[in-house]
């Protein structure tokens, strides 16, 4: 076969000054963005100015600066394509370099340095690093000119930070004659190794060979590098592209866009998602037939420009979502206070590149209800409500979520999946603010929101689950004072006036006024507080509240609505509260009111995964042995309890649990999982692997 063999790669050294000569570099496709930040740039500037002032003396000309020992800066990668100069590696040296030179320019007003900073040909004038995105920082930081850095996208304004971190690391020792010294030492004595690759291949082939071996490239990077380089156009015109959602998503949240990824990878193509969250390039690599069954050239792009960037829109909005209450996606802001931060899997499963904006949101809008109501169903069962449930969960849903491909697909899957959760509402009247406190402020925050909006005022839900700065924000005011009456038990006493139906979420400025008074005397002052409060009040509703009498008829409510007289007992008042709450949470957390749809007929029993499967399901199928012992490890000590016959767990307190979750908490103060806590002493077996057993016995 006849082929002209290619030459060697070639290496040669330049100094600075002969580095910055025409023509100027272009940036390969493949290089990663700048991203030096302060650390890398005040070491480049501690090493150049270390090497010089230790040899520096002040009887010195410049005649002995030419005598003075150099200083290298190591490799870089070049390659000529269509009479250009391209940087293949070390773009980040040498724009860091660039900088400097601007920044010395302005310090000494050089005319030398000013032609190595920019380049005239053909009437074109650039900077030595010519980069339409980097040009008009460059321009603005040469001039002194104003530069909307915030506004920037985060490569661009890494730079224009960089040039600060130049100015606060440049010695003071660095002034006058000196300067002037160090800028020719700098220029003539300073050194890199240009490595020419020849053609944009060999350069691809041996940037791969470093930063694979050591020079760390981010995640991003390699993921770039891997998707764009079969594109059947020139990689090159998806820069602008990738760079844009890359830019999008870090606006938002640093880190974003490489969780993103990760989403769209695990809610699309099943199987083992282990190593996803490292080099992801290594793991599409590895699952290619799995990704691409029938691979042509261009599918690895086409996962870009086909599936990524037309959804990261979506996920911005999510993004913002989770952080501030959004009208059409409330729940993804609840999910996220309820502390669970990766929550998009289902909705990127769910989505489709070709859906209007407004369906993606409706279909997130679906996802996100669904996951409140299992978290609210989980705590109020004393089962865990966390990060790792969550997933169990989504992992459980997600191949049927996958198939559900119109909005009315996606609520009837997440509708026959949620179809029991509703009936768990009634342990509301059971929620107490000595057990649960951060689950009972959560339903009332979404109680008391529920009754504002209703009644006609502004929805006041992110106060009640934020505190701003300088704001007392919202707190728990009961009902009851703390002293009780003569001749009441206090154990008693104090067992109602914690129930749920005995607290209000209040102003904490307000709460903070009304201190021990007897809820008679507060009635009054409660008219001006929420709806909820004011409710306490037998005319409240007919005192020119027509809106709210309205919204609680239509929503069979008006009957149900307890008041309060000085003449009241305590007791049946709490309960008809505890209920009047049940009935509102009834309202909030219903499928209907989710968007969910249930299956027709009557509601099945739920079908058993993780989060449904108790431990007496592991009693009756012998998985554990009645009155087997449970040991767990707390601050270096052993914890205690034993398994009943019926499956509930005794601790050694005494106290009965239906759940582990309950036992943990009841011995060790915190919450912990059970499920990951609980070893059974005997096999010294965690309950969450024998359940996983059980659960692997029944498919």
């Amino acid at each position: 076969m006849n082929r002209e063999s290619k030459s060697l790669v070639n290496a040669s050294a330049h100094s600075v000054h002969d580095l910055f000569q025409p023509p100027s570099f272009a940036l390969g496709y493949f290089q990663r963005e700048y991203v030096w930040e302060e650390p890398q740039v005040e070491k480049l500037m501690a090493d150049l100015s270390g090497k010089f002032l230790k040899q520096w003396r002040a009887e010195h000309s410049p005649g002995d600066v030419s005598g003075y020992d150099p200083y290298f800066l190591g490799p870089f990668i070049v390659y000529q394509e269509n009479g250009r100069t391209f940087l293949a590696d070390g773009q980040q040296r040498i724009i860091t370099l660039l900088l400097l030179l601007i920044f010395l320019r302005r310090r000494t007003g050089s005319g030398l340095l000013s032609t190595l900073i920019l380049s005239e040909q053909f009437g074109r004038r650039t900077f030595r690093v010519d980069v339409n995105d980097y040009a008009d920082c460059f321009d603005a930081l040469l001039h002194g000119r104003e530069f909307d850095a915030d506004g920037a996208p985060p490569n661009i304004r890494r730079v224009w930070e960089a040039y600060r971190h130049i100015g606060a690391h440049f010695p003071d020792d660095l002034h006058g004659d000196v300067l002037g010294l160090f800028v020719d030492w700098l220029l003539h004595r300073v050194s890199l190794v240009a490595m020419d690759a020849g053609d944009p291949d060999r350069a691809v082939e041996m940037f791969q060979s470093i930063n694979d071996r050591g020079v760390h490239l981010s995640p991003m990077d390699h993921l770039k590098r891997y998707l764009l380089s079969d594109a059947e156009c020139d990689p090159r015109m998806l820069e602008g592209s990738w760079g844009a959602m890359v830019a999008n998503l870090e606006r938002v949240e640093r880190g974003a866009a490489f969780a993103y990824v990760r989403t769209v990878l695990r809610s699309r193509f099943p199987g083992s998602a282990a190593g996803i969250n490292g080099a992801t390039h290594e793991w599409m690599h590895a699952h290619a037939a799995q990704i691409w069954p029938d691979r042509k050239n261009g599918d690895r792009s086409r996962l870009f420009t086909e599936v990524l960037y037309p959804l990261h829109g979506l996920y911005v909005t999510l993004l913002r979502a989770r952080n501030r209450l959004h009208p059409s996606l409330r729940a993804v802001r609840f999910t996220a206070v309820n502390g669970i931060a990766d929550q998009f899997d289902l909705t990127f499963a769910a989505v489709r590149p070709g859906d209007p904006k407004s369906v993606q949101e409706n279909k997130a809008a679906l996802v996100a209800g669904f996951l409140d109501l299992f978290l609210v169903a989980q705590a109020l069962d004393d089962e865990p409500a966390d990060q790792g449930t969550v997933d169990e969960l989504v992992a459980e849903v997600l191949p049927a979520v996958r198939q559900a491909a119109s909005e009315d697909d996606l609520r009837r899957v997440l509708g026959a999946h949620a179809a029991a959760w509703p009936a768990r509402l009634k342990r509301i009247p059971d929620l107490a603010y000595t057990g649960k406190k951060k689950l009972v402020r959560y339903v009332l925050a979404r109680l008391t929101a529920w009754v504002e909006t209703g009644g006609g005022r502004e929805d006041p839900t992110e106060r009640f689950l934020t505190r701003r700065p300088g704001d007392l924000g919202f707190e728990i005011e009961h009902l009851f004072p703390s002293t009780p009456p003569a001749g009441v038990d206090p154990r008693y006493y104090g067992h109602l006036r914690h129930q749920i139906g005995g607290l209000l979420l209040l102003d904490g400025k307000e709460n903070r006024t009304y201190g021990g008074v007897p809820l008679a005397q507060k009635l009054n002052q409660y008219r001006s507080d929420t709806l909820l409060a004011g409710l306490l009040n037998p005319d409240f509703l007919a005192g020119g509240n027509a809106h709210l009498r309205l919204f609680l008829t239509a929503q069979g409510l008006i009957g149900l609505v307890p008041t309060y007289t000085a003449d009241t007992p305590m007791q049946p008042f709490l309960e008809a509260r505890n209920q009047f709450y049940l009935e509102i949470a009834k309202r909030v957390w219903s499928l209907q009111a989710l968007g969910l749809l249930p299956p027709s007929g009557v509601i099945p029993a739920p079908r058993l995964g993780m989060h449904t499967v108790r431990v007496k399901h592991l009693v009756r199928n012998g998985l554990i042995g009645a009155n087997a012992q449970l040991v767990g490890r707390h601050q270096n000590q052993t914890i205690q309890a034993q398994v009943l016959a019926d499956g509930h767990i005794q601790t050694t307190t005494g106290r009965v649990f239906a759940s582990p979750t309950p036992a943990v908490t009841d011995l060790v103060g915190v919450a912990k999982n059970g499920w990951t806590f609980w070893s059974v002493q005997q096999t010294g077996e965690k309950l969450g692997a024998v359940r996983k057993r059980y659960l692997d016995g029944l498919r």
